[in-house]
């Protein structure tokens, strides 16, 4: 590998991005971050899936940076073995009328699916010079899964890495599980952590924020921003609050809790806290426009996560000086250190959930010692500018 300093940069390439869905989320913020840092000296596109379910504000952020986009509608999240083929020759149609030099893909679907077509781009010697680079934003596999589906994720994994010339993964509890599951020589994995452009962001002041959210002045919350998948765990901390209230905790007095986000579980999760007669005490508030901007409102921040990569939430938490409670999954455990700089939980355990929450409620200057360690280790260890160093370094060593 060539010796490289911080002054190299990547130069005159025409650059492919492929993202599943245009929905907002962790992998879509990174794409748009990368996108944006590339485009200064090289050619961008992006392609994107899920095109019946379209995010407009990604695309218009994308049209602002002069990106040119290229929708997929046969990619999907879910596997559906006819569309994904179909993705994958719609993929390479793309692939031979542009020719790009290089084709980073995200999620693990982009995953396949790019680097099918891209190994079928290839068998043109003409071809043979475009680079596949691949960013796990969270395994699959690390889910709970059954052993059938969960061996067939390392196998499509597996299948993928072959016919890439590197792998990025967000966190290093991630670089190691790929390894442990031999998804690809260790030399061709790197952990890039995310990080954030400081300077974008200007919260709104805590009493602005409930004032847009119609939250009251005088009641503290508890604060959750994610999508409701099955891997977000929202149904643990429903289970959490039941068992708070249950033994009458004195929490309940002063505390609520807020849940904002979209998603296929929305409606479960509801069900769940209507049949346990919770209402009163979790409001419900659909997905804001840069949703970061509100988390000034909450008194605490939770993530229960069964699965995660490395999560912006957290991030930006920590950085608007909010207290977090999170479980050790995936890249938590990378930004936060348990009892120094916010409180980590085991997955899946609404018993150990309730106690973090009392805990974080019942101690005021422990929260605000968590904190203020937070923001600290979040402005010195997680700044925006070395993830782009670390991702062109990478760059850089495939020409």
């Amino acid at each position: 590998m060539p010796n490289l300093s911080k002054k190299d940069k990547l130069k005159n390439q025409k650059i492919l991005f492929l993202i599943t869905q245009t929905k907002w989320g962790g992998a879509q913020k990174y794409v748009l971050e990368l996108a944006e840092y590339f485009s200064q000296n090289n050619e961008i596109h992006l392609t994107y899936g899920e095109t019946d379910n379209i995010n407009q504000q990604f695309l218009n952020y994308c049209k602002e940076l002069k990106i040119k986009t290229i929708p997929i509608p046969t990619l999907h999240r879910k596997i559906n073995f006819t569309k994904d083929f179909l993705a994958i020759v719609d993929t390479l149609k793309i692939l031979n009328k542009e020719n790009y030099n290089l084709i980073h893909l995200n999620s693990s679907k982009a995953s396949f699916v790019g680097s099918v077509a891209a190994k079928m781009y290839s068998y043109n010697p003409a071809n043979t010079k475009t680079r596949v680079v691949y960013t796990a934003h969270g395994f699959v596999f690390n889910e709970p899964l059954s052993k059938i589906r969960k061996k067939a994720y390392i196998f499509s994994e597996k299948i993928a890495a072959a016919f890439q010339y590197l792998i990025i993964a967000v966190s290093e509890t991630d670089r190691q599980s790929a390894i442990d599951q031999q998804i690809c020589n260790p030399n061709k994995i790197f952990t890039v952590h995310n990080g954030l452009n400081f300077d974008k962001y200007n919260f709104y002041s805590k009493e602005e924020a409930r004032n847009k959210l119609n939250l009251s002045a005088d009641k503290k919350y508890f604060g959750t921003i994610a999508s409701f998948y099955e891997t977000k765990g929202y149904e643990y901390l429903v289970e959490a609050i039941k068992i708070l209230r249950n033994k009458q905790s004195q929490i309940l007095k002063n505390y609520q809790w807020v849940l904002i986000g979209e998603g296929p579980n929305l409606e479960k999760i509801k069900k769940q806290v209507a049949d346990n007669n919770l209402s009163p005490y979790i409001k419900f508030i659909p997905a804001q426009d840069n949703d970061w901007k509100f988390l000034k409102a909450f008194d605490c921040f939770i993530l229960p996560s069964i699965k995660e990569g490395l999560p912006y939430t957290i991030l930006e938490a920590g950085l608007a000086q909010i207290p977090i409670i999170a479980t050790k999954v995936g890249g938590l455990p990378e930004i936060i250190t348990n009892e120094k700089t916010g409180l980590l939980i085991t997955p899946a355990n609404p018993l150990s959930l309730a106690q973090a929450m009392e805990k974080m409620s019942q101690d005021h200057d422990l929260s605000e010692k968590f904190a203020e360690s937070n923001y600290q280790n979040i402005k010195n260890n997680f700044n925006l500018q070395n993830t782009l160093d670390k991702t062109e370094e990478l760059y850089l060593k495939l020409f």
